[in-house]
């Protein structure tokens, strides 16, 4: 990885509890450029630059729908009226209140490639690493030109810009790539443009590559996908309707959300038949009727291609980058309680509060109950429960981190969560009960055990000896 000596575009990756490492790295920038921040944290590099910071919410940072060009033209606003060099060193914790992280970070890498493209602005990205995701990592080595670091400015070998990275096929951008690494090679042509197609076809997996599968073409269409509540699917931030004339709504998003769990091996079009009409005995019928809902849902996600058929199986066709919260929440889940053990709690209840903010109810809790299971497939509601005990075990984790750092109302707050999910689960009215104790609300314990057993349909004789009991007896006299 070469040295640079200009900073124009950097992210610094460092354990942000780690103050030295940051300041150093900072030593680089040019002392007439001016320096702001973009944070909510008013501490965040208070003794360097000991200026307010501009916080997200007036960076357009924290919209529902990020859009790139609004955050550029409010941070501008932000800095009118200053002349010369200006410096925006941001706090990277902003994207972890987004639901789609992923989006938020690509539309971060766009915001930037506008902000250096003149000679004016330079973007310092912070990201904490300890609190970042697999996936996120990624997305951040991806979407910055350098990287900053105590010993220098680097330069990012694998910094595709916005366009490359949505629109433009492999061998283009290896051949960016190669540029930038090699610079006899830039500007490079793998291929010349009219054989691009033709050259895709000629691979034994020419299929895997072609335009109706490969999403590349696609990538502005993305799916956004809530299934932890009512479902809720969005393609570039509208919301996708499942009513459409001569369609079914119920039945469209019950075909949906089988397709979806299905993975991309599909399933096979006998077994959508018996989900969706049980009760139809003529198979051809149920066939026609297979085709005009595949039809519906294909119109009401906007694109044929959205649904492909191979042989007797259907699968859904995501385009690339397409998000669903279960795969934030359960990432969040394994992150923060992985934090939390490293006796990080700052950190922890900043993932595990990003992870709560998925869990908005039971897996598609808006569908009818005829079609999670039939008699040959119990499809959704394993699934469900196995989320609702992830969501109860992060409300109880959370409690206790806050519990330990003091902040004992939110805790009691999670644990009423909790309850409300499950109020006969066992070990989240253990946790209640202890955060009752560290609140001084000795009458509060005798009425959540009281509680317990009512919800549980248990008697006093049921529990005796059990670590409920015994807790229970030790923090209640």
């Amino acid at each position: 990885m070469s040295r640079v000596i200009n900073l124009k575009d950097a992210a610094f990756f460092a354990d942000l509890s780690e103050r030295e490492g940051l300041e150093t790295a900072l030593s680089v920038l040019e002392t007439e450029a001016v320096v702001f921040k973009v944070s909510d944290n008013g501490y965040f590099l208070e003794a360097l630059y000991p200026k307010p910071p501009i916080l997200f919410s007036e960076a357009a940072l924290s919209n529902d729908l990020l859009d790139s060009q609004s955050i550029v033209v409010a941070l501008e606003k932000m800095i009118s009226g200053q002349s010369g060099k200006a410096v925006f060193i941001v706090d990277m914790g902003w994207f972890f209140a987004h639901f789609d992280a992923k989006n938020a970070l690509e539309t971060w890498s766009s915001v930037v490639e506008q902000l250096v493209e003149t000679s004016l602005y330079r973007v310092i990205s912070v990201y904490n690493h300890t609190h970042l995701l697999e996936t996120q990592m990624q997305l951040a080595l991806r979407g910055h030109q350098q990287f900053l670091a105590p010993s220098g400015i680097y330069k990012n070998p694998f910094w595709l810009p916005t366009r490359l990275r949505q629109s433009a096929g492999a061998d283009e951008q290896l051949g960016f790539l190669l540029g930038r690494v090699v610079p006899d090679h830039a500007g490079l042509q793998i291929l010349d443009p009219d054989d691009r197609g033709h050259a895709r076809g000629a691979s034994p997996m020419w299929l895997d590559n072609s335009p109706q599968i490969d999403l590349a073409d696609r990538k502005s269409d993305r799916w956004q996908i809530r299934c932890l509540g009512r479902l809720r699917v969005y393609k570039n931030g509208e919301q996708v309707e499942w009513t459409t004339p001569g369609g079914a709504a119920h039945k469209t998003r019950a075909l949906f959300c089988y397709l979806l769990l299905s993975g991309e091996s599909g399933v096979q079009a006998d077994r959508i038949g018996e989900l969706i009409w049980p009760d139809q005995a003529d198979e051809t019928r149920k066939r026609a009727r297979l085709h005009h809902a595949v039809a519906m849902l294909r119109k009401a996600l906007g694109d044929k291609s959205s649904v492909l058929r191979a042989g007797e199986y259907y699968r859904l066709n995501a385009p690339q980058g397409s998000w669903t919260d279960i795969s934030a929440f359960e990432q969040g889940c394994r992150r923060g309680l992985a934090l939390a053990k490293q006796d990080d709690p700052t950190g922890a209840l900043r993932i595990y509060r990003a992870a709560e903010q998925q869990y908005q109810g039971d897996l598609f809790e808006d569908l009818p109950i005829e079609y999670t299971h039939n008699d040959l497939e119990d499809w959704c509601r394993p699934r469900r429960r196995w989320l609702r005990q992830m969501a109860l075990k992060l409300l109880r984790d959370m409690s206790t981190v806050l519990r330990s750092e003091g902040l004992v109302d939110e805790a009691l707050e999670k644990c009423h969560r909790a309850l409300s999910i499950d109020m006969a689960n066992e070990s989240t009215n253990m946790e209640t009960m202890r955060v009752l104790h560290a609140q001084g609300r000795f009458e509060a314990i005798d009425r959540q055990y009281e509680q317990f057993l009512s919800a549980s349909d248990q008697r006093e004789s049921d529990i005796e000896g059990t670590a409920f009991y015994k807790l229970y007896k030790r923090l209640a006299f």
